[in-house]
């Protein structure tokens, strides 16, 4: 597009010319131009309507602005309208002043997102006329434009309490379902793996609730009829019935607080999951293990090299996780890509109700504390044995506490008891020997049970 004189402000392309009030699709967005440089003798003012919320409209369309059509000179006919929102969104407009009500949601969900809070938008409403087969721009002054995109009350956390926690009030025994950094408009999926009882019965507490310190005020979230066994419905909150699980066992709850539904998943719990690729032929059947005290967080310390997946069985019948759309994610999809690495070391862990995975390398292993010869100052390195996934050093210990951790940093590290090593733990592996020379063995192999030997030499 180009300016060409003050007469002919536009040139456009004979297939987007005509007369009609129906909404034009496609528009794309024009340059705003000065009124003064309209076609001579015409000009063409827009008022905002009052704000307008979406939450309260029915119907396909909704007025948006009122105008009076540009006043016709001799030879000049009224082509169509649109608006232009914040410079970035432009949507049809009929010759009543009105917009298609998606069209509208769409854009301000694009510009602003979908929490439901009032935007003031600029707009700009232009005339298009045509004359001689030429298309001019009448735009209006800009205008000040308030709209409230639709959505449903999403609050930032949701918990259970049912059976499962013995309808138990207290917040700190409600089951909170897990969600991603995001807003909760943008992603608005809520899930928990939990073991529930035979014939448990549920429902939902918002966060709201739990802030106001009245665990059943208006908000809970349940269904239409008590005890509905359906692995799949609507949430209610109005006069909301419990949810039923008739078998024991483990089962996913979603939540999609955007839809208000909620869905149940059966789990055959296993707290372990298993880890196939190109580090051992991609067999499942004897792949390394990354284990779960929770069903939910897996991690292990696995040799990798390149691409591999987590497989729910040992085969590959059951639920495998592949690479998500975006870096850090897992997706259960069939056709979902290999998770990659480089090769080498790894502290593995996946979060199968986040859908999420990390992988840090450990470059070096060592031991550190007061019962070490550096003290907590610096680690005493130790060599790696790769095919049994073992590190061991010769050192003087005396007694005191120590830890072992990975590439002399405290992301990952190791302490508790040596029989029964804990990540990130609090407390020291204690050492009441005498001080001498000492074998220290750290096995990782297995990952439902990291332990350690000292042995004097």
């Amino acid at each position: 597009m180009k300016k060409i004189n003050i007469y002919a402000m536009l040139i456009l392309a004979a297939s987007f010319i005509g007369c009609t009030e129906d909404f034009n699709k496609d528009v794309a967005a024009p340059q705003s131009w000065d009124q003064e440089e309209a076609a001579p003798g015409m000009s063409f003012s827009a008022t905002a309507v009052d704000a307008i919320d979406l939450n309260s409209i029915d119907s396909d369309s909704i007025l948006f602005s009122t105008f009076t059509a540009p006043k016709m000179n001799d030879g000049v006919t009224l082509s169509k309208y649109d608006v232009l929102l914040d410079g970035k969104k432009t949507l049809a407009v009929s010759s009543e002043g009105k917009v298609n009500v998606s069209e509208l949601q769409a854009a301000v969900e694009e510009i602003y997102g979908k929490r439901p809070e009032k935007r003031v938008m600029e707009g700009v409403v232009t005339a298009y006329v045509e004359k001689d087969g030429q298309v001019f721009r009448l735009p209006s002054e800009t205008i000040e434009m308030a709209v409230t995109p639709k959505a449903p009350f999403i609050d930032s956390a949701y918990y259970l309490i049912g059976n499962m926690n013995d309808w138990n009030e207290d917040p700190a025994t409600l089951i909170k379902l897990g969600h991603s950094d995001k807003d909760v408009y943008d992603d608005p999926i809520f899930s928990v793996a939990v073991e529930v009882p035979e014939s448990c019965y549920w429902k939902v507490i918002p966060q709201k609730n739990i802030d106001a310190g009245k665990i059943y005020d208006d908000g809970v979230l349940g269904c239409a009829i008590n005890g509905d066994t359906s692995e799949e419905g609507k949430l209610i909150t109005e006069n909301p019935g419990a949810m039923m699980i008739e078998d024991a066992g483990w089962v996913i709850i979603t939540l999609n607080m955007l839809e208000y539904t909620y869905s149940i998943k059966p789990l055959d719990a296993s707290p372990y999951m298993y880890v196939a690729g190109n580090h051992q032929g991609w067999a499942p059947a004897t792949a390394p293990i990354v284990y779960s005290t929770d069903f939910i967080n897996y991690r292990g310390f696995i040799n990798l090299d390149g691409e591999f997946k987590l497989c729910s069985e040992r085969s590959w019948d059951g639920t495998n996780y592949g690479a998500g759309a975006e870096e850090g994610k897992l997706s259960t999809d069939p056709t979902a890509g290999n998770l990659s690495v480089t090769a080498g070391l790894y502290y593995l862990n996946a979060n199968i109700n986040t859908l999420t995975w990390t992988a840090d390398k450990i470059e070096t292993m060592g031991v550190i504390g007061d019962a070490t010869a550096n003290g907590w100052d610096a680690s005493t390195p130790m060599e790696y044995d790769k095919d049994k996934v073992e590190f061991t050093v010769v050192t003087t210990l005396k007694p005191g506490g120590f830890k072992f951790r990975a590439n002399n940093d405290w992301a990952v590290n190791l302490g508790g008891t040596l029989s029964n090593l804990e990540f990130n733990s609090n407390d020291n592996i204690p050492f009441d020997g005498e001080e001498g020379t000492y074998k220290i063995t750290l096995s990782l192999a297995n990952a439902d049970n990291w332990n350690a030997t000292v042995v004097k030499q």
